[in-house]
């Protein structure tokens, strides 16, 4: 019977230390078109729609498309939207996501977003060509920006699907890129990029500019990712579900 007793023990222990929690989850496929997704809010009001909507690639496919603004306009900067999704004391946590650049231009994703002056920010830059952006990790702070990390060369041309990871991490920030349909697990990849900063402990997940996103999972670790997640399959798992 100890021994029993000691087996379950350590086997919860094990699970407390392997896994976190699976923090949201979303293919929109079971969000209605022409509205916002389930879960998401208006972290900065400005202009714009962001809605769900069909995939420009696949008409049988549902994407979250962050605003209906043109690229020059979308950005909060120049008085677009922000939407996010989370809650202000998310601290350490994994974002996987498909995402699409419309245009080429500077499009990214917020992290530790708590209001719109502060935060950071996941960037695509424009490149020499629209094939040949870099992607940067910048901080929004009491209206300053400062660059955390700059020139991380990937391919990710406008009008195709991409998959990113982004771990947070303390203070440190680390993001991984592939082709949508490369099938090479992220934990066997170099890293894009990393950057490191102590301004900002916790807060929201959010999007900024023109984006579109797809089949997007958030967790306290890379296993409850991994876990909520079949790379080339949609998600089987709501925000509501999640939230019950």
């Amino acid at each position: 019977m100890k021994k029993l007793i000691l087996a379950m023990t350590m086997f919860m222990l094990f699970s407390t230390l392997a896994f976190g929690a699976t923090l949201y989850v979303s293919d929109f496929e079971s969000d209605a078109l022409d509205a916002a997704p389930e879960g998401w809010e208006l972290g900065f009001v400005g202009s714009g729609e962001g809605k769900v909507i069909v995939d420009p690639l696949d008409a049988g496919n549902k994407i979250f498309a962050h605003t209906d603004l043109p690229e020059d306009q979308a950005r909060h900067d120049v008085g677009g939207n922000i939407w996010t999704v989370g809650e202000d004391d998310w601290q350490d946590y994994v974002v996987e996501y498909d995402v699409y650049f419309p245009a080429d231009f500077y499009i990214g994703v917020l992290f530790r977003f708590m209001d719109e002056n502060s935060f950071y920010l996941m960037d695509r830059r424009i490149g020499g060509a629209p094939e040949e952006p870099t992607f940067d990790f910048w901080k929004q702070m009491d209206g300053e920006w400062t660059n955390l990390f700059a020139g991380a060369a990937f391919g990710a041309a406008p009008e195709a699907w991409y998959r990113f990871r982004l771990v947070v991490q303390g203070n440190t920030f680390t993001a991984y890129a592939k082709p949508k349909d490369d099938s090479t697990p992220f934990d066997e990849m170099n890293p894009l990029m990393e950057a490191t900063d102590d301004s900002f402990t916790a807060g929201k997940f959010g999007l900024y500019g023109l984006i579109y996103i797809d089949n997007i999972a958030i967790g306290e670790t890379v296993e409850d990712v991994v876990t909520a997640v079949e790379p080339v399959d949609k998600l089987g798992v709501t925000w509501g579900e999640i939230k019950k």
